[in-house]
C-alpha cells in the first residue's frame, strides 16, 4: 500500500491488536486445550498484526514522513459476561465456529464463556480493546 502512494499521499491504517487483547488470548488458550485442539486439528488463527517497531521500520523504508504510530484503548464496559462473549463472537470467534461440528460448537461456547467468567470475576467489568493506528505522508 505504501509503495502505491503518490508523493504527498497519506497512509492511514488502523487494526485491532488481537495478540494483546484479553478475549483473544483466552480464545487462543482454549483452542489449544483438548478436546478443541483435536477438533481443530491443531489449527489456530494467528493475528498477522505486527509490533509498533516493525510497522515503524516498514514506514521508514517506505519513505514516509510525519509518521505517527500509536495504540489506542477503547474501554468497553460489560455489565455481564455475555456482553464480553458477544463482543468477540462477531469477529475473532467466527473462523473457529465454522470449523466445529454443531455439537462441538456448543461445547466450545460453554467452555469459552466459563473462561471469560473466571478471568472477569467482578461485574461490571472493563475490557480494554486495543487498536493500533499508523499514519504517514509519502515523501
Amino acid at each position: 500500500m505504501i509503495n502505491s502512494l503518490n508523493s504527498a499521499g497519506q497512509f492511514a491504517v488502523q487494526m485491532p491488536v488481537q495478540k494483546e487483547n484479553t478475549l483473544n488470548k483466552l480464545l487462543y488458550e482454549l483452542a489449544d486445550e483438548e478436546p478443541f485442539k483435536s477438533y481443530l486439528k491443531g489449527w489456530k488463527r494467528d493475528s498477522p498484526v505486527l509490533s509498533m517497531d516493525e510497522y515503524a521500520q516498514i514506514m521508514f523504508e517506505g519513505n514516509l514522513e510525519d509518521i505517527q504510530i500509536m495504540t489506542k484503548v477503547y474501554p468497553i464496559i460489560a455489565q455481564n459476561h455475555d456482553a464480553l462473549f458477544d463482543f468477540i463472537s462477531g469477529s475473532a470467534l467466527i473462523p473457529y465456529m465454522e470449523l466445529f461440528q454443531q455439537d462441538q460448537q456448543q461445547l466450545f461456547v460453554d467452555a469459552f464463556k466459563e473462561k471469560i467468567a473466571v478471568n472477569f470475576p467482578k461485574l461490571p467489568a472493563i475490557y480494554a480493546f486495543k487498536r493500533i493506528f499508523l499514519y504517514g505522508i509519502k515523501a
